[in-house]
């Protein structure tokens, strides 16, 4: 047995516990960004309202209901763009912390195999063979897949972009 193997463990759990830290502070400052992005969304609707309540008169207030309200479409817009950037950000870090993860993970059964591999009694080259084209597969269908997500999440910004840059031509109001 590999004398190792504690200090191997104790070194993983540190890891698992940094990387869990890392995760949490993370979707704490999402939540925090979040909380004070509808809180200046509250603000400024309650401000609007408090606008219009100051009609003088009921003509100055249907006029502020039924007229275009380009500002609230800018708001709004600015809202959504804000509220997509901090969802993206939060995405982007779990998904450079999940990526450090694998990595390291399959740095350990890398270093596994290669320990079970020299090991191995006479005879068994075939099943050793195997099983390293088994892992070099699960490694190319992991970044098959990574690759694929990363396409996907692109396309989606770009339609969002395209999206708001379409609302703001309609609207006829410019972003930022």
């Amino acid at each position: 047995m590999n004398e190792w193997i504690p200090e191997q463990l104790a070194s993983a759990q540190k890891a698992n516990l940094e990387a869990f830290y890392g995760a949490a502070n993370l979707a704490f400052e999402g939540f925090q960004k979040l909380t004070e992005l509808n809180l200046q969304a509250a603000r400024s609707a309650l401000a609007d309202t408090h606008t219009q309540m100051s009609a003088t008169d009921p003509q100055a207030f249907v006029a502020q209901q039924a007229g275009p309200n380009g500002a609230l479409i800018e708001r709004a817009q600015s809202y959504y763009r804000r509220l997509y950037e901090i969802a993206a950000g939060t995405h982007a870090g779990f998904a450079t912390i999940a990526g450090a993860q694998y990595e390291a993970h399959n740095r350990r059964v890398q270093a596994l195999f290669e320990d079970v591999s020299k090991q191995a009694p006479a005879g068994s080259e075939a099943a050793v063979a195997a099983l390293k084209k088994l892992l070099e597969s699960s490694s190319a269908l992991y970044d098959s897949v990574n690759k694929s997500a990363r396409q996907a999440v692109n396309m989606a910004e770009g339609s969002f972009e395209a999206v708001l840059s379409h609302t703001s031509k309609a609207s006829g109001v410019t972003t930022g």
